[in-house]
């Protein structure tokens, strides 16, 4: 198991450009959405993803450890295309410990290239710009 909220974020990003569905399954956190449909639905929809995308690279721009309620975030840059057209987008993901590893929540993901010098305190002030 990953040791913490970034190691998990960089070892999924991994999965999803490897194809690795049971490793996003067995990561997502009992909470998140995609738990509450059928698995095959969500499988399939992540094999698709998986397959149509190129993954070209992940950068990490922030992170915060725990808060009182347990949970760590994220915010990430990734670069990846799909039919030659640019796919980029970042993110800011939330992780919690369930007592065996770190888990994936959710996340706010914006379309494009984090703006250099993006942070978690200016994510919510972010255009996009």
């Amino acid at each position: 198991e990953p040791a913490s909220a970034v190691a998990l974020m960089r070892a999924r990003y991994s999965a999803f450009a490897t194809g690795d569905v049971a490793y996003l399954w067995r990561t997502l956190d009992a909470s998140h959405a995609d738990r509450a449909r059928p698995r095959d639905d969500v499988w399939r929809t992540l094999k698709d993803t998986c397959r149509r995308v190129r993954f070209l690279g992940l950068r990490v721009l922030d992170d915060a450890p725990a808060d009182a309620a347990g949970v760590a975030r994220v915010l990430f840059s990734v670069r990846a295309f799909e039919k030659g057209r640019d796919r980029s987008f970042h993110e800011l993901s939330r992780f919690r410990h369930d007592g065996a590893g770190w888990r994936y929540l959710d996340g706010e993901p914006r379309d494009g290239a984090a703006r250099d010098g993006l942070t978690i305190a200016s994510f919510a002030r972010d255009d996009g710009a």
